[in-house]
């Protein structure tokens, strides 16, 4: 029973995610002028797509170092290393952008090109940073974690 019941919170909590996920891809995609729709499109706009997987990893992280205490450390280093590989996907995602741009507006000058490439490397840098600070925490709350075991 007790199993059982476990399961059920790592689901509805695994569920509560992908459902916050969905949501946060939904409203970038409309044009809803909502005050909290409005700062998630300003977060998008500062970094990225991986938006999409940062947001629901920091918020389960969270979730994670404050709420439960048993076996959390491998959820943390999960949630750690993740985020960083996400944040470097976000890092290669806009570096790509801002290639794909610069070949595209090069007929305009090189000036025009590069200038128009910057927000995409400025995404891909943002991406990275906040993938890194989430790891970063995770690991903080780790050591904190096994510190208090012993």
């Amino acid at each position: 029973m007790i199993k059982a019941n476990k399961n059920l919170k790592r689901w509805s909590v695994r569920g509560t995610g992908l459902i916050f996920g969905v949501i946060i891809f939904i409203t970038l995609k409309s044009e809803i002028s909502i005050n909290p729709f409005y700062y998630i499109h300003t977060i998008y706009d500062k970094v990225g797509i991986t938006i999409i997987a940062l947001l629901p990893l920091a918020l389960w992280a969270i979730y994670t170092a404050f709420i439960t205490k048993h076996g959390s450390e491998w959820t943390l280093a999960y949630i750690g290393v993740t985020a960083q590989r996400v944040g470097l996907l976000g890092t290669v995602i806009g570096i790509v952008a801002a290639t794909i741009t610069i070949g595209d507006s090069l007929n305009n000058g090189a000036a025009t090109a590069v200038t128009s490439a910057l927000p995409s490397v400025g995404q891909a840098l943002v991406s990275t940073a906040v993938g890194f600070v989430i790891a970063i925490v995770c690991d903080f709350f780790i050591y904190l974690n096994a510190k208090n075991k012993n």
